[in-house]
């Protein structure tokens, strides 16, 4: 009897030590809120103050190496459109990294800014990869590690799997997160080779860029559109075939 509890607990371990360690949302949100960032307008002041004049949309990190990053195409539309409106300060399209991350709290957060003027961009898909001037992960201004670029799942994931977004709308200085599951899917015609997820939650304004991801930290899409009249309540994001498809471009 003995022998054969002894053989039962071997066999609850090894089952356990085979079993993948599921991550928790907390950690996940964690981990992406150091891909993500605001994609914004500013300029230096008289003062050498550095001040945000707009804050169009989300981009996240795709790439180590060159410092790329994605947002939706027409978030950089919006950028130009700012820019011609607004002819007392000449701003720069940047984004910015706070020097302690998004998790150190406090009323004042001390910010390196990145500029950059490079973008290949898909109307169709509404898909944009920017290129930085100064790459973050290699730049003196900010710690180790502090950034972090993320990984796809270029699958379709079925209906009913949790997903979430995280991102700067509603002109946030600040990232956000909503959690909801797909809803579905949806194409624009049969023409659109890439189709949107369709989320049970409602993508607020100025969410667009926003990575889509799963409760283990893949990114299954993008935030490029959010319901209005009879499918308000819906967030639309291109899935994340079409971005790979946009990187994998010279």
């Amino acid at each position: 009897m003995a022998s054969a509890r002894y053989a039962f607990a071997v066999a609850i371990l090894v089952l356990l030590g085979n079993s993948p360690v599921k991550r928790s949302w907390v950690e996940t949100i964690k981990d992406i809120k150091r891909s993500v960032v605001p994609v914004v307008c500013g300029y230096t002041d008289r003062k050498g103050k550095w001040i945000i004049a707009d804050v169009e949309g989300t981009g996240f990190f795709v790439d180590r190496r060159g410092g790329r990053f994605v947002t939706a195409s027409h978030v950089l539309d919006g950028l130009d459109t700012f820019k011609r409106g607004a002819p007392e300060h000449s701003c720069e399209s940047a984004i910015y990294i706070p020097d302690e991350g998004w998790e150190k709290g406090g009323k004042v957060i001390n910010i390196q800014y990145f500029t950059f003027n490079q973008c290949i961009r898909s109307a169709s898909a509404d898909v944009a990869v920017c290129t930085l001037i100064e790459n973050p992960f290699t730049s003196p201004r900010l710690a180790k590690n502090l950034v972090q670029e993320v990984s796809f799942d270029a699958g379709e994931v079925p209906d009913g799997t949790a997903a979430a977004f995280t991102g700067f709308p509603l002109e946030r200085t600040t990232p956000m997160t909503s959690i909801g599951s797909v809803a579905g899917r949806h194409t624009l015609d049969d023409n659109d080779p890439w189709f949107f997820y369709l989320l049970d939650k409602t993508a607020w304004l100025g969410a667009s860029g926003s990575p889509v991801y799963t409760e283990g930290g893949k990114v299954i899409g993008m935030i490029v559109l959010t319901g209005t009249d009879e499918s308000a309540g819906i967030g639309f994001a291109r899935c994340s075939a079409a971005i790979l498809d946009l990187l994998a471009r010279k």
